[in-house]
């Protein structure tokens, strides 16, 4: 990626972390109904993606040097808001259903510009704020929740796994560990909380059938090590605001797999908020940048 600017550099890993997260739901979905609880169907998926990135880490590296107080923060990231986040975001699929959860969880790139503005002052461009507000109209539209009841529990897990991944972003981006050790630390993090949580409601077990190990890998490499990799790296180049509402691009990405390796059908509705959220991100790629802390330039 050269030839790139860094600006262009942060928007690629931003959106191909969104593309990567956007079959989540289809494994996740598929392997809790298999009968394996959120607790423990995340605990395997974290530990796959442990194992993995160590591998890794192992294998292209004889020797590290990091700094074991930013180790202790990325495992308390990831205790404290991915895992949380991610386990509020099945509680309300579960209770109103993965489109409304979705269209509701994606609202975070606000929560993220106003967790920068209180916590830290920053300078947001405007373009950022209208292309927030038109995702969140295309996601409206793509998504149709009118087919969905109110539920007021459902709703609440949802804006709750909204504000915990703000929090996490935020709070990413202050951390110096490299992308690589970095998405380690928060899926260990990750996997000791809900490990924890599925010995206390007793889920906590060992899956046997084929299927179930293949959904697992997948949503252990492509919707977890992957995209937290990929969303740590554009870090370095774009601030947070930009990266969070470039990943927002999921849902599209969501509708294009169904397309085709579902074979589902779009309706007009469908299609047109498709075209408002991809409008929200072309303000967002190429509005002015705002000032971008730097992180570790040393990333492996």
């Amino acid at each position: 990626m050269r030839f790139l600017s860094n600006e262009h550099k942060g928007a690629l890993l931003a959106i191909s972390s969104g593309l990567s997260y956007s079959l989540l739901g289809y494994f996740g979905v598929t392997i809790i109904n298999e009968g394996l609880s959120i607790n423990n169907m995340l605990f395997w998926r974290f530990i796959i993606s442990s194992i993995l990135i160590a591998l890794i880490i192992i294998a292209k590296f004889k020797r590290l040097e990091i700094d074991p107080k930013e180790m202790l923060i990325g495992i308390l990231l990831g205790v404290a808001f991915y895992s949380t986040s991610s386990i509020t975001y099945f509680l309300a699929s579960k209770t109103i259903g993965t489109g409304l959860s979705m269209v509701i969880v994606f609202t975070y790139p606000a929560l993220v510009m106003a967790l920068n503005l209180l916590l830290y002052k920053a300078t947001i461009t405007k373009a950022y704020y209208l292309a927030t507000t038109i995702i969140i109209v295309g996601l409206v539209m793509l998504t149709d929740i009118t087919n969905y009841k109110f539920d007021i529990i459902g709703i609440s897990f949802a804006l709750l796994s909204a504000a915990l991944y703000a929090f996490y972003i935020v709070f990413s981006k202050k951390n110096k560990l490299p992308p690589l050790m970095s998405t380690l630390m928060v899926s260990i993090g990750c996997s000791l909380t809900c490990f924890i949580l599925a010995v206390i409601d007793g889920s906590l077990m060992v899956p046997i059938a084929l299927n179930i190990w293949i959904n697992i890998l997948g949503i252990g490499i492509i919707c977890t090590a992957l995209p937290i990799f990929l969303l740590l790296g554009c870090f370095k180049y774009i601030s947070t605001e930009k990266a969070s509402i470039l990943s927002v691009l999921e849902p599209v990405f969501i509708v294009i797999f169904g397309l085709i390796l579902l074979e589902e059908k779009i309706t007009m509705l469908q299609a047109i908020g498709v075209a408002i959220v991809l409008s929200g991100a072309v303000i967002t790629l190429f509005s002015d940048t705002t000032n971008i802390s730097k992180r570790n330039e040393g990333a492996f």
